[in-house]
């Protein structure tokens, strides 16, 4: 994930909902259609905004071929559901991806007042022009939900198709108390424990962060969606017990690694974790033998 170079998206979330729900659907763009991350998940490989995706001249380039395992995140393959359709089916990819960015903005307002919505909603309120193509836009925005932010739709009446929006993966937290104030930090957290999973429950601090680097999330500076990521995840995680960040043991000078904590241990498992890496990369979780194996050991020991 990358910040972007527009300062006005670093806020980008953080708008009167009344703006979001009701905002015309023929007016200009407001900050988050200019957003970098959030497009660039609901825009397959290939599909790159006209003009590139935006990066900031804070940020690092993106290593090639990172080293550690969780690098290939940065690499994930989205596929594409518009691919191998004749092009006179569909509107431009540009057209669609604002919708997708419409319906995201619009499901965030949901969230945070934990209220349901339907198809027929969010039809009227995003969609106008693209009603036909509502299982494209629908099945991208919800991945962006999952992947970004960490909310998960749950269909609660297949008749009318009424979601509620819920953290994922079994998290309680929704973080929107802390770094950039209303913005789910879910995603967040299961991307934390994503690396201190795969890089063997027990990171190095200076290893993750490389690991976060390759993500585009660096220490000390400002992500545009979330905030300052340093404090988030050793001061507000560690706080809700997601996280145990200690000094490694007779370290001279003292560093520090990461874990999980005792909340991610009682709310989440190692399988559901893996699960959602495997999504992210177009994998199987069967792909990782060693991790799956754990994660396995970890369900029996459960039940």
């Amino acid at each position: 994930m990358e910040p972007t170079e527009n300062n006005q998206s670093f806020n980008l979330l953080d708008i009167p909902e009344a703006q979001i729900e009701e905002r015309d659907p023929g007016s200009a763009q407001d900050p988050i259609a200019e957003a970098g991350e959030v497009e660039a998940i609901a825009t397959a490989p290939g599909d790159e905004p006209a003009g590139g995706t935006p990066s900031s001249p804070q940020s690092a380039p993106r290593a090639p071929s990172p080293p550690t395992a969780m690098g290939s995140i940065s690499g994930a393959s989205f596929d594409n559901p518009l691919s191998g359709m004749p092009d006179t089916e569909f509107p431009s990819q540009d057209g669609l991806n604002e919708k997708i960015i419409d319906l995201v903005r619009f499901l965030l307002v949901k969230f945070r007042r934990m209220e349901l919505t339907n198809k027929e909603e969010m039809i009227v309120k995003t969609m106008e022009g693209y009603e036909e193509h509502y299982s494209v836009i629908f099945s991208k925005a919800a991945e962006c939900m999952k992947l970004i932010f960490g909310v998960d739709m749950l269909e609660v009446d297949p008749f009318v198709h009424s979601y509620f929006l819920h953290p994922a993966l079994g998290i309680t937290y929704d973080g929107m108390l802390h770094g950039v104030i209303g913005v789910p930090k879910t995603g967040l957290v299961i991307i934390v424990l994503c690396v201190i999973f795969i890089e063997n429950n027990c990171v190095r601090e200076e290893v993750f962060w490389h690991a976060m680097n390759i993500l585009g999330m660096q220490a000390g500076i400002d992500h545009f969606i979330f905030g300052e990521l340093r404090s988030l995840i050793t001061e507000d995680f560690v706080e809700e017990g997601y996280v145990e960040y200690r000094q490694v043991a007779n370290s001279n000078p003292p560093c520090f690694e990461f874990l999980w904590g005792a909340r991610a241990y009682a709310e989440t498992t190692k399988m559901k974790i893996l699960e959602f890496y495997a999504s992210i990369v177009r994998q199987d979780p069967r792909s990782y033998p060693e991790k799956y194996e754990e994660a396995l050991r970890e369900e029996q020991e459960r039940a």
